[in-house]
């Protein structure tokens, strides 16, 4: 999903919905402009001589625009006859702007069911059904099918790789302070204490990031709560059901409030907290496994852990990397050849590549892990619940759960303008339980 994915998701979620509402539900099919979904893919001949309009993911282009590079080249020298236009152009707001003025590419990214604007583009029309182009989907487990599938029909090439939020630590610092990877919470909190004592920032921190300060809370979240979580997205609970959820949110409070965070992070953008501790100012962050390219690259003595819990059990949210789920624009004038780059990014070659450049964690068997430090960023106890997902689901038009969180909850609780147990009122207040 920073994906890093990453994801001014909010702001799009209010922007989709504008435009969704503006563009009305047959829009799409206004004369000329037929959904592709419709005509029968197996009678259409094979593309000659295309140009494909992709857009990459302009908020991680630092990561992808070299694994991109060999893959789209792998997929050229493959078909020669399919020219690719790729351009880093994707982000919220050209999202926006281009299902607006249905201007899509022809190729561009979706977040498969960890939100809801895949499902929204489908029910308005903007995506090609998939489903009858025989694409080989053999190596792929049903979850990873069920992430591009609305209504049994599927929309997008298949995830590969696993998205969790880590600890990044520089084994250096670590070992001069003499701290340990901790197996409980009161460890975890205790060597950040120790940092603060011997004068260096415990945990670098984007606090002006609205995504970025929001990993620790992703991370803390179904380590302390993923029991009420997952009662509430199943309509079996509320999120106010006990207190695990509200000492999630006041243990990131109290991180501010102990001068865990540097003293000038609410200044802090994301890239900024990721120089802070590359040259050492800091002794942790807090992010997702699609930088671990990143902190490699810059050459500390990297580590890496999950937060355990106080029993000591290590449970991450988890969710699939959306840097390889492309959706072919329904109204695509070249389909055949759309699917074909669609095909290519479910091979293992393609996936291959991506893994070797950015060292994420494969969820399939084939791919063969980067090195030792991406084994490092699987070994976990239990994956949970993502709770910007769960939030999500709990969401109406009327009332977003998930959006009061980033835009309204993290920073009262970052500037101690609320507690944990206001922080879980808020956000029960805001949520619609299923029946």
């Amino acid at each position: 999903m920073k994906g890093k994915n990453r994801i001014l998701l909010l702001a799009l979620a209010l922007m989709l919905t504008v435009v969704l509402q503006a563009c009305g539900g047959n829009n799409n099919k206004q004369e000329g402009t037929t959904p592709k979904s419709e005509n029968n893919a197996t009678d259409t001949p094979a593309p000659a001589n295309v140009t494909l309009k992709v857009w990459g993911d302009l908020g991680n282009q630092a990561v992808l625009e070299e694994p991109y590079k060999q893959i789209n080249a792998a997929f050229t020298a493959k078909h020669p006859n399919i020219k690719l236009e790729y351009d880093f152009a994707q982000n919220d707001q050209s999202l926006g702007v281009a299902l607006q003025a249905q201007e899509l590419p022809d190729l561009f990214i979706v977040q498969g069911d960890k939100t809801s604007k895949m499902s929204e583009m489908q029910r308005n029309g903007f995506l090609l059904d998939l489903s009858s182009y025989n694409m080989d989907l053999s190596r792929f487990t049903d979850a990873e099918k069920a992430y591009c599938t609305i209504d049994g029909k599927l929309y997008c090439s298949l995830p590969s790789f696993f998205d969790t939020n880590v600890v990044y630590y520089n084994k250096d610092i670590y070992e001069k302070a003499g701290i340990s990877v901790p197996t409980n919470w009161d460890e975890f909190v205790a060597g950040l204490e120790a940092l603060k004592t011997s004068g260096v920032t415990p945990i670098a921190l984007a606090g002006k990031s609205e995504w970025d300060r929001a990993w620790p809370v992703f991370a803390l979240a179904p380590a302390f709560a993923n029991d009420v979580l997952k009662a509430s997205l199943t309509g079996q609970g509320k999120l106010t059901d006990d207190s695990s959820l509200a000492e999630m949110f006041q243990a990131f409070r109290d991180f501010a409030d102990n001068g865990y965070f540097a003293k000038d992070f609410l200044a802090v953008d994301g890239a900024g907290a990721q120089f802070a501790f590359t040259n050492g100012k800091a002794a942790t962050i807090i992010d997702g496994t699609w930088s671990n390219s990143t902190y490699v690259a810059s050459g500390i003595n990297l580590g890496r852990f999950p937060i355990p819990n106080k029993e000591g059990k290590r449970i991450v949210q988890s969710s699939y990397s959306n840097f390889m789920t492309y959706a072919v624009s329904a109204n695509s004038k070249q389909p055949e050849a759309a699917i074909e780059y669609l095909n290519f990014l479910n091979s293992l070659e393609a996936q291959q590549i991506m893994e070797d450049f950015t060292g994420l964690v494969p969820t399939l068997k084939d791919i063969v892990a980067k090195d030792e430090g991406v084994k490092e960023l699987a070994v976990f106890d239990e994956a949970g619940l993502n709770i910007y997902s769960v939030l999500t689901a709990l969401s109406t038009p009327e009332k977003n759960a998930a959006d009061i969180m980033m835009k309204d909850v993290i920073p009262k609780l970052m500037t101690s303008a609320i507690t944990g147990e206001e922080a879980v009122q808020i956000l029960d207040q805001a949520s619609t339980y299923p029946n």
